[in-house]
């Protein structure tokens, strides 16, 4: 048992380097008590073999993303593999679209250079068809179609006229009429003629139109042919316009044989449907459309390898998606609809992800691990997808993965990904962990100081002075809840950099000192707690009914931690016990209702252990016992306060009261060993802020375990007042070394003889039981005699 002094409690000094101000500190460049970190994230980023992806394990705010971007991007720049991705139109199979990988810079460079030539070709195009020589060679063949047309038809004439018949050339197709003297008789005319010769004509009629039928044979032929022959002459005037860009282009993209292939695939399209091309009404935006790219992923201002972190992981964000235009209320896609996700820009270097963001959309998690697997990117819909919608829809080409994940999530996530995912710890090998806190030494301290130096320097802030310098450390020590351990949470340390500059600049200061860190403290703590005001405020009225003064049976002021969100707070709670004759044992009150946990069930189960063995040796306990949290309602979890139950329990049983104006902390197990418990500043502070209020006096104070003193980084009002003697804070290591602070009397041992010193708080105690069971089994051995 110790008494802690003021000298017990302050942070050394000696920790401190002896610095003037954060001018004198050179900024880190790079992360501070990382070494495990680092050494894991360069293995990950270097194996280059499946499954080695990266998990970032670490509390939120201790620098997981920063961490990540900055080695990441340092590694990037030792990577040359990376590439511009495009897609193009696939003139073979029109629901599909074909991926092309180039080198970084040559997608623009082709698309800038396609663009060029599409112009080019439709205006070569256009002159070729426009030339003499197309004309005349378009001429001499319409000649010849309509000389040799003529002529079927005059031998037509001559054969049908010899047979009394005359021919001619409707709309309609070829008709024939008889004749006299080369002139077309009227029906009336024919009528008139004798039936001999109106029979010779029907005969005759029926071998004109076997000459005509011959005829429109050979005519249907000639059509053919000379269609034929006008199709090859468009062929070969396009071929001879258009053959040298493309070759051209197939030269200065010889690199690429598939970008080749479609260079020679567009010419042969062009040249082979140049005939339909003609008659669409805007032939030179259908020329342009086929020999445009769709850019997916420009590197061209890259220098490394990518590195891109994704913050709204969403299916379409990720993997991309095909976009659709409605025209007359049809929906339209094709190639240039195609759009990337982050998971393209990031091919051929990395991609950072906030896992809990990840699983929040659906189905991104499962096809980010078909992605991995496969090594294959698809760009498809969702509902494409997955089955969602059977419309048939546009399915461009697959593309190779060759990418390294990199996710940032809290230790919980991975644990539970781990567990129940077998995919999961396949594909991501790497582990990252984040400590949240590290050795408060002297070197750590000034590393310490270089980060700071660093957020002074890179958000041009006043500089920091060698109190406020301390009053951050101090403050640190403070989140990570230990003298011994700075917090690696910077990102809240840089906040409070940061605010602590807006009041030295509200005060015209060229530095910041310790009253702004502190005002910048007091504002933050304003701002978060206002339900602790309430709860005080409660406190203070006396409608939650703790005593700070005098002495009770089988009542102590135990002390709890109350979370809300960001804001913890202590406050102390009033614990009673009340005995009766009975073997019915100890009855928890919380458990009974159902407002126990199950660690504070399994801590009443230790204290009923440790009593039975130190109290039930040579007879049993035929007591009963209940304990009760006054005016708590809610859920009670924990095993903090079995310390203040036991004692409440040994007051009750031995009729010692229990000075009030102390509060106790703390765990035990069945030896009475009092255990380290959570939350030891906020429970301190929780009393000395009531304890205040209604005036110190030297007698008030809390009782903690030992081990956790070094987990006391406490105000300065309270190290004041301890110093003042005020307040006091004692520090123990058994149950009976609590007792004799709270009832003001010795535990006592047992002897040689097993047995407790007269007048000790376990000799009465033991004696109560012992004088309660002779009652009972006296009265027992009473009826039996009846």
């Amino acid at each position: 048992m110790k008494k802690l002094s003021y000298n017990d409690l302050k942070i050394d000094n000696k920790l401190f380097p002896k610095i003037t101000t954060s001018k004198n500190v050179s900024p880190c460049d790079t992360f501070i008590g990382r070494d495990n970190a680092f050494d894991s994230m360069n293995f990950g980023l270097s194996m280059d073999k499946p499954g080695y992806n990266i998990f970032i394990v670490g509390p939120s705010g201790t620098g997981r993303k920063s961490f990540a971007l900055s080695v990441t991007k340092k590694f990037a720049k030792s990577k040359k593999n990376y590439y511009d991705l495009v897609y193009t139109i696939d003139l073979d199979d029109p629901y599909s679209a074909k991926a092309i990988m180039l080198p970084s810079g040559q997608g623009r460079k082709l698309k800038e250079k396609l663009e060029n030539s599409a112009e080019e070709i439709f205006t070569n195009i256009q002159k070729t068809f426009e030339s003499e020589e197309y004309e005349e060679k378009r001429k001499e063949l319409e000649e010849e179609y309509n000389e040799k047309r003529e002529s079927i038809i005059k031998e037509l004439s001559k054969k049908a006229l010899r047979l009394g018949f005359l021919i001619k050339l409707a709309p309609t197709g070829i008709i024939y009429m008889p004749q006299v003297d080369g002139k077309a008789l009227t029906p009336e005319e024919f009528e008139k003629l004798s039936e001999e010769v109106k029979q010779t004509f029907e005969e005759n009629s029926k071998k004109v139109e076997h000459l005509i039928s011959g005829v429109l044979h050979q005519l249907r032929k000639l059509d053919l042919e000379y269609k034929e022959k006008f199709n090859d002459l468009d062929k070969y005037a396009t071929l001879f316009s258009i053959e040298s860009l493309f070759e051209e282009l197939k030269a200065e993209f010889k690199y690429s044989e598939k970008l080749v292939t479609h260079f020679e695939k567009l010419k042969n399209h062009i040249v082979k449907h140049i005939g339909q091309i003609k008659k669409s009404d805007d032939w030179k935006n259908y020329i342009k459309h086929i020999l445009t790219i769709n850019l997916i992923v420009d590197n061209s201002q890259e220098n490394s390898a990518p590195v891109v972190y994704e913050n709204n992981p969403t299916y379409p964000n990720l993997f991309g998606k095909v976009e659709y235009i409605s025209k007359s209320g049809v929906l339209y896609t094709d190639f240039s609809m195609i759009r990337g996700g982050s998971i393209h820009r990031a091919n051929g270097g990395y991609l950072i992800l906030n896992a809990e963001d990840l699983l929040k959309f659906p189905y991104v998690w499962d096809k980010l691990k078909k992605t991995l697997i496969s090594k294959k990117i698809q760009i498809e819909n969702l509902d494409s997808a997955y089955g969602v919608s059977p419309t048939i829809t546009l399915k461009p080409e697959p593309v190779d993965l060759n990418l390294k994940v990199i996710l940032i999530g809290t230790p919980e996530l991975y644990y539970i990904l781990y567990e129940y995912d077998e995919d999961f710890k396949k594909l991501f090998k790497v582990k990252v962990e984040f400590d949240w806190e590290m050795d408060a030494t002297k070197d750590n301290i000034k590393q310490y100081y270089s980060f700071l130096s660093n957020v002074v320097e890179a958000n041009e802030l006043n500089p920091l002075d060698s109190s406020a310098l301390k009053k951050i450390i101090w403050y640190s020590m403070r989140l990570s809840e230990s003298k011994e351990k700075i917090s690696m949470k910077m990102g809240s340390i840089a906040d409070l950099v940061l605010e602590s500059d807006y009041y030295s600049k509200l005060r015209n200061s060229e530095t910041i000192s310790k009253q702004d860190v502190e005002k910048a403290i007091v504002a933050r703590e304003n701002r978060t707690k206002l339900i602790m005001d309430k709860y005080d405020e409660a406190l203070k009225k006396y409608e939650i009914m703790i005593e700070t003064h005098g002495k009770v049976v089988g009542q102590i002021n135990g002390l709890t931690v109350s979370q809300f969100g960001d804001f913890s707070f202590g406050m102390p709670v009033k614990i009673t016990a009340k005995t009766y004759v009975g073997n019915t044992g100890i009855i928890d009150i919380q458990r009974e209702s159902d407002l126990s946990g199950n660690i504070h069930g399994k801590a009443v189960l230790t204290l009923m252990g440790y009593l039975g063995s130190k109290y039930a040796r040579e007879f049993p306990i035929s007591m009963g016992v209940s304990i009760s949290f006054e005016q708590v309602y809610g859920m009670v979890e924990g095993d903090s306060a079995s310390l203040a139950e036991t004692i409440a329990i040994i007051s009750a049983i031995s009729n010692i009261p229990i000075k009030q104006s102390i509060a106790v902390t703390g765990s035990i197990n069945q030896h009475g060993i009092v255990q380290p418990i959570g939350g030891a500043i906020e429970k301190v502070e929780g009393f000395y802020r009531l304890c205040k209020h209604r005036g110190l006096d030297g007698s008030h104070g809390v009782i903690i375990p030992e081990s956790n003193v070094k987990n006391l980084v406490l105000k300065d009002e309270i190290l004041n007042d301890i110093k003042k003697g005020l307040f006091n804070i004692w520090a123990v290591k058994t149950v009976d070394e609590a007792i004799e602070i709270l009832m003001e009397k010795p535990a006592g041992k047992l002897n040689s003889k097993g047995k407790y010193p007269r007048g000790t708080v376990n000799y009465i105690v033991e004696e109560r039981l012992k004088s309660i069971y002779e009652k009972l089994e006296g009265k027992t051995k009473s009826r039996r005699s009846k």
